[in-house]
């Protein structure tokens, strides 16, 4: 989209994107700090709940009512509730507490690979030259992302990777 000139980044929506990646990445740092003895299922619910009624007046504002939801929304909406949201960051938060932070914030450059591997498996979407860049890319990321992650903890040079 970009580097073909084909559209334009919206300056807010980069701003929000700047944002959320600023914010999450303090929380979850913060978890890692303070998640102590707390359940992870508990906290990850109130972190969830806290979030929600965060976001709720903007989504008013900017979404108006919800939509009519029809017996296959529900589907949708109870699987993005559950699986998407709630076991994937319960699965996330478990991980804080066995991981640095920085190893699994590594994690986060998997979700767009994931996206275009599935759209293009399940979807049948075509996988572009450009996407598939972006996919080697992302993995790239997370390989190499890893010993810089490790070296920063121990402050020396780490030679392998578990």
């Amino acid at each position: 989209m970009l580097l073909t000139g084909e559209a334009s980044a919206a300056p807010l929506g980069v701003a929000a994107s700047v944002g959320a990646m600023l914010l999450s990445s303090l929380g979850y740092v913060l978890a890692k700090r303070w998640g102590g003895d707390v359940d992870v299922l508990a906290s990850t619910s109130w972190r969830l709940t806290a979030g929600g009624l965060l976001l709720l007046p903007f989504a008013v504002v900017v979404e108006g009512a919800p939509p009519r939801l029809d017996g296959p929304a529900l589907l949708g909406f109870g699987y993005v509730s559950v699986v998407a949201t709630a076991v994937a960051f319960a699965s996330w938060f478990a991980g804080l507490r066995h991981l640095p932070a920085g190893t699994v914030g590594l994690v986060g450059l998997l979700n767009p690979v994931t996206g275009v591997l599935l759209g293009t498996l399940i979807a049948g979407e075509v996988l572009t030259v450009r996407q598939l860049c972006g996919v080697v890319l992302g993995l790239a990321g997370v390989v190499l992302g890893r010993p810089v992650v490790a070296r920063a903890r121990t402050g020396r040079a780490v030679t392998s990777v578990r």
